[in-house]
């Protein structure tokens, strides 16, 4: 804090919007965090291209079904090949393939399709120009698309084709397929009927040359259908009518002209575009959105893209054309490699502030991720630093200032010094760079102003100004960076002792601050509620209300204490009442005009039922009194200060706890009772641990409705090592006889 009691920093991210910057490249996460935009990466070991794309070099198709089977065409051996998803082989089509114009047989099949409304896969037969559609399961031919003839050939009518390429689907169940010979798309409904007035509409844009390949998507403002064009080098939208879409970011209705060369492959997903070019041998991403950004390459796929295919949304499929499997890219995994941040300008409190540095919290950096930061400050707001983000260093202008570092080991600092003459404004900007395979992920900037740093805590010579002041503060800041965990610790220590907010694995430490022994096997809130209760344990330990409660947190048993000396009670003869409080004389009746002493009241007579509510003690609480209790062999000594200890002797200082046994299902639970008893019990007591059997044992276990349970009869007494008898030990065999009703002499009774 400043000495003016204002805040002396301001943290540039509000509500995970950062609200004063711009950026290129990255990406908001969900919880307010900047990092690299994601692009696909190519699972298992890097792939490049061992031969240029010719200009004949055509699509190929990927179709997946609903139990996962993933099936590709091979044009060049005229197969569409199935990959098993249960052991990953891979064979043809059952019933199908080789070249030919027969009933599934195929002439460079190219696209595939198994449309949602239908379990079928849809064959594009370029070369036969027609669609031959098959039972994936069992490879039967169930119906034809375009030339159905014995020679099928060419042809620009309505619903024919000219070497037809790819296709592609809605949730509606229309069908796209782009005809290639006839630069065209065409459009039927789920009966397989032509609906024409989709190609009007395109045609009448005139805005495509030569379409190669189609992506149709469905989301929150309807269907949109994506054709790539390869003589435009661009990407066309339009909606299921056919009419071109355009917003006021992309005018044009389309986007990747001016990156694309020879695109050919196409997959779209919620928030991405994924488009192959063959010059570049490469996947490229777009953001999906109101601009259709290019974000950056796939990483580790550098070969011939056929096609294209969104297996689910976490995973891309791209096939090279060839006779094997198509590659898996997993669309989250990867990054971009560069990107930028930069700030408008940022106000100090004053005309001139001393602005200190700006600290940034973010992620631990991986190997192949690194973070640069630049500032710069002016007096006007309108000298802002320029920013290219086009540019390999977006930070160029030398109005801004490079983060100050040793040697290139420390160039990924979390924070910069700003420093310099006080100012009015101040600017902030960082670059993100990564291998593809990491990124930095940056979750809030702060910016410290009016700071009160370790050049306070120095001599007074060392505050001196000189032409080299500036380079002491710029040290001592560096330790200041060093520290600042460590201070920030400091100023949070109170957070460790909360049990509601500690770290997690704190608990264990915190707790043996409060002496408590925390379960492994409970939840995380279970230990943080004993925690809290720590206090509250405490208040009544030594107590059976405590020992209970002890023994049901920690030992997960609910207990019955009793303690012999509460029911305890002495025979005691009843007093004389006196209810006039006058002392009569033993010849005389009171003054008080009381009643005569004959007419006697008497009192606590409540307990002086003998037998009934009153027990004997041991011994004389007085001790051996001559002429009374002293009798030979039946007398001992006490001192005064013992003086009536028999009357407690045989009860005080002792408990009993009783468990029923069916809560002691777990060897170990036995064990753990007895020691959280001896933890928690006062040490002058002594306490004696009873089972509750499913039985009754009179004298010990006979208490009906509270100790008293009936089942089945006792165990006997085997004979064996370390056997021993006690309450519950009964002889085995059949009874003795009674004398009763069912008694017969010699027949059902028995003698000893």
């Amino acid at each position: 804090m400043s000495e003016n009691g204002k805040r002396n920093f301001r943290f540039l991210n509000v509500d995970g919007q950062w609200p004063v910057f711009e950026w290129q490249g990255l990406q908001l996460n969900e919880d307010g965090s900047l990092q690299l935009q994601t692009v696909p990466l190519l699972e298992g070991a890097e792939l490049f291209a061992d031969t240029e794309v010719d200009d004949n070099f055509g699509p190929a198709g990927i179709a997946v079904s609903n139990e996962g089977t993933i099936y590709f065409s091979s044009p060049n051996t005229h197969q569409v090949l199935r990959l098993d998803p249960c052991d990953g082989s891979v064979g043809p089509l059952s019933c199908t393939g080789g070249k030919g114009t027969g009933p599934g047989e195929f002439n460079t099949p190219r696209g595939l399709l198994i449309p949602e409304y239908r379990d079928s896969l849809f064959v594009v037969d370029s070369g036969n120009h027609r669609i031959q559609i098959f039972d994936p399961e069992s490879g039967q031919l169930v119906d034809v698309w375009g030339d159905s003839t014995a020679d099928p050939g060419p042809s620009n009518q309505p619903g024919r084709f000219d070497t037809p390429w790819t296709m592609a689907a809605d949730d509606q169940g229309n069908v796209y397929v782009v005809d290639y010979g006839n630069k065209r798309v065409q459009k039927f409904d789920r009966a397989g009927d032509l609906v024409p007035s989709f190609w009007e509409a395109i045609d009448a844009a005139g805005v495509l040359q030569r379409p190669v390949d189609i992506a149709v998507r469905s989301s929150a403002e309807g269907i949109r259908v994506y054709i790539v064009d390869s003589e435009l080098h661009a990407v066309f939208i339009f909606d299921d009518e056919g009419g071109q879409v355009s917003t006021a970011e992309l005018p044009s209705g389309s986007f990747g002209e001016d990156v694309l060369i020879k695109p050919l492959g196409i997959a779209v997903r919620d928030t991405a575009v994924y488009v192959g070019d063959n010059e570049r041998h490469a996947v490229l991403t777009f953001e999906r959105g109101n601009e259709y950004r290019f974000i950056g390459e796939a990483i580790g796929y550098h070969a011939a893209i056929a096609a294209l295919l969104m297996l689910d949304e976490e995973t891309l499929l791209v096939h090279s054309g060839e006779n094997v499997a198509p590659r898996r890219l997993s669309v989250k995994k990867g990054y971009r490699t560069t990107a930028a941040m930069w700030s408008s300008a940022i106000k100090g409190d004053n005309l001139k502030t001393a602005w200190h540095r700006a600290e940034v919290e973010m992620q631990r950096l991986s190997g192949g991720a690194h973070l640069r930061l630049f500032v710069a400050t002016a007096d006007q707001e309108g000298d802002a630093p320029g920013v290219d983000p086009s540019a390999d260093n977006p930070f160029a202008d030398p109005k801004w200032r490079r983060a100050i570092t040793p040697t290139d080991r420390f160039a990924n600092l979390s924070d910069v010094f700003i420093g310099g003459e006080p100012s009015g404004f101040v600017w902030i900007g960082a670059l993100f760079s990564g291998d593809g395979r990491s990124t930095p992920v940056v979750s809030q900037i702060r910016v410290e102003f009016d700071h009160k740093g370790y050049l306070d805590h120095l001599p007074a010579i060392y505050r001196t100004d000189t032409r080299c002041s500036d380079f002491l503060l710029r040290f001592l800041s560096m330790f200041e960076t060093l520290f600042d965990d460590v201070e920030e610790r400091i100023v949070a220590l109170s957070v460790l002792f909360d049990p509601e907010s500690t770290p997690k694995d704190m608990l264990p430490w915190l707790a043996g601050w409060l002496a408590v022994e925390l379960n492994e096997d409970w939840d995380e809130q279970r230990q943080r509620e004993t925690i809290a209760r720590a206090f509250e344990f405490f208040g009544r330990r030594g107590t059976a209300a405590g020992l209970r409660e002890a023994l049901r947190v920690f030992g997960g048993v609910n207990a019955l204490i009793e303690e012999p000396i509460v029911n305890a009670s002495w025979w005691s003869l009843p007093a004389e009442s006196n209810p006039c409080g006058c002392k009569p004389s033993a010849n005389s009746a009171c003054n008080c005009g009381c009643s005569s002493t004959r007419d006697r009241s008497w009192e606590a007579t409540e307990n002086s039922v003998l037998g009934v509510t009153t027990m004997l003690v041991a011994a004389s609480p007085q001790g051996a009194v001559l002429g009374s209790s002293a009798t030979l062999d039946h007398s001992h000594l006490i001192t005064n200060e013992e003086y009536g200890a028999p009357l407690f002797s045989e009860v005080a200082h002792q408990f009993n706890v009783q468990i029923y046994r069916t809560q002691l299902h777990c060897p170990e639970t036995l064990p753990r009772v007895h020691a959280i008893i001896e933890r928690e019990k006062p040490a002058h007591t002594e306490y004696h641990l009873c089972v509750i059997e499913p039985r009754m044992r009179v004298g010990f276990q006979a208490q009906v409705g509270k100790d008293a349970v009936v089942a089945g009869p006792p165990s006997h007494v085997l004979l064996h090592e370390g056997m021993f008898l006690d309450q519950q030990s009964s002889l085995g065999g059949e009874p003795n006889a009674t004398v009763g009703e069912h008694s017969r002499v010699g027949v059902s009774t028995r003698v000893g």
